[in-house]
């Protein structure tokens, strides 16, 4: 039996459907970079023959315990650091749209589900279809908390073998896209007002800080539309681990030029050039957030 682990977004769950298609007895699991090691972690007593990894970068740690397995197959689109890789581990990395065209090209396949997974993963929504898979997966992750996985993991199986247009047909997932769009627009007034604005070397910095969970495709063209103008746009999700009883910091980043990636890696965080974030295990105050970006500003 093969492994999957793919990240919960809209690009990790269209590229493990392109995968599952030629590999159905796959199982399918959903992870992060922050918890890829922990992941791979539970799967060490599973009887898997190879292990997929997809849309997720590595770092040392992630590399060396996925050497465990037979294979590694490791495809991506982010940005790496440079890793020594093990014999066992194939790596396809390249800076595509999304990782979802990358494993496409891997796999020799043609799928209009690449075309999605570029759009969404750009915010470059062109049509329909985007929107509505862009929708769905944000509703999931507002409406499932812990069980999103297994609605990720149905979703997969329905694109491998029945198609987007099954999605898009089913009345349950129109309702809970209009009822997750009609929060939304509930929370504009919280996200404007919660609006802090800085000047950091002549770049202009927005910092919202909340405690529950906003897609910051949302947040992003929230301010857009109330005609704010910014440099770097950065959402701090503030929580607090109950295990471990410490505070959690955690940021999404947004930029206009390649920064994004460049702030998120000092606080050893990751993504794409213009789309980034990291976890910090403490409370990471707005002044020293601030001061440490100074240095690649």
């Amino acid at each position: 039996m093969d492994g999957i682990i793919s990240h919960a977004d809209a690009d990790g769950i269209i590229s493990a459907s392109l995968l599952i298609k030629l590999k159905p007895r796959s199982s399918l699991y959903f992870s992060s970079s922050t918890f890829l090691h922990k992941t791979i972690c539970k799967l060490l007593d599973v009887d898997l023959e190879n292990l997929y990894i997809l849309d997720i970068s590595a770092n040392k740690k992630s590399l060396i315990l996925s050497s465990i397995f037979k294979k590694v197959v490791w495809i991506d689109h982010h940005q790496w650091e440079d890793l020594e890789i093990p014999n066992n581990v194939e790596v396809f990395v390249e800076e595509a749209e999304s990782t979802a065209k990358v494993v496409a090209k891997v796999l020799r396949i043609e799928d209009p589900l690449v075309e999605i997974a570029n759009e969404i993963d750009t915010n470059n929504i062109k049509n329909d279809s985007a929107k509505f898979f862009r929708d769905l997966v944000s509703a999931i992750k507002w409406k499932y908390g812990k069980i999103q996985p297994l609605k990720f993991r149905q979703i997969a199986k329905i694109l491998a073998f029945k198609g987007l247009d099954e999605l898009e047909k089913d009345v349950e997932n129109s309702k809970l896209i209009e009822e997750h769009l009609n929060w939304l627009q509930s929370i504009v007034p919280e996200i404007l007002e919660k609006v802090k604005e800085f000047d950091v070397n002549g770049k202009k910095v927005i910092i919202i800080e909340v405690t529950k969970s906003m897609p910051v495709y949302f947040v992003h063209e929230t301010l857009k539309k109330n005609n704010f103008n910014f440099d770097i746009l950065c959402v701090f999700y503030r929580r607090i681990d109950m295990k471990r009883k410490i505070p959690i910091t955690k940021i999404e980043i947004r930029s206009n030029d390649e920064k994004a990636l460049k702030i998120a890696k000092i606080f050893n965080g990751g993504g794409h050039k213009f789309a980034s974030g990291a976890t910090i295990n403490r409370y990471l105050g707005i002044g020293e957030f601030l001061e440490k970006i100074k240095q690649i500003l």
